[in-house]
């Protein structure tokens, strides 16, 4: 699809076969009350215009999106980077999308951040906090809004070797 070209929407697929949007809808979503044949129609005029679901409109009905958001203080920690990397992965494989932010240790970056996933409608977020946050007003946010809260905890293991 070239970039001046609009995305196909529903209402596009519907025009096409003379049936309601969300007839459409529930066919893609394969809906027990539509009839198998609707619903071979259906995906087959989808495939053919390349249609793909607008997941910001599906975003605003449901008030959240696929996105987990994940907050650290420090990308470059070995620590945190293995952590992500675990995350995503994990998110990835569950269907999610992560959005990483960096606090930088800072008590305001954290909160902005935590304002910008609130915004974001993230699904959740996983977050290892500033060592500057002596306030937790802005983690309550999250929880008003039911937005389900995951605190990470950085352990750093000192081995020491007995000598003998």
């Amino acid at each position: 699809m070239k970039n001046n070209e609009k995305h196909t929407t529903i209402i596009d697929i519907a025009k096409i076969l003379k049936i309601s949007p969300s007839t459409v809808s529930r066919a893609l979503n394969n809906h027990p009350d539509i009839k198998d044949k609707t619903k071979e129609k259906v995906r087959k005029i989808a495939r053919e215009l390349q249609y793909s679901p607008n997941t910001i409109a599906q975003s605003l009905k449901n008030n959240r999106t696929t996105s987990i958001g994940v907050m650290i203080p420090e990308i470059n920690h070995d620590f945190f980077s293995s952590a992500i990397s675990g995350i995503e992965e994990i998110a990835y494989q569950s269907g999610y999308s992560t959005i990483v932010c960096q606090s930088n240790e800072s008590y305001e970056r954290e909160v902005l951040h935590t304002n910008v996933l609130m915004r974001h409608r993230v699904a959740g977020v996983i977050v290892s906090i500033s060592q500057n946050t002596k306030n937790s007003e802005h983690f309550q946010y999250l929880l008003k809004r039911k937005i389900p809260l995951v605190f990470l905890i950085a352990c750093v293991m000192i081995l020491t070797q007995a000598r003998s």
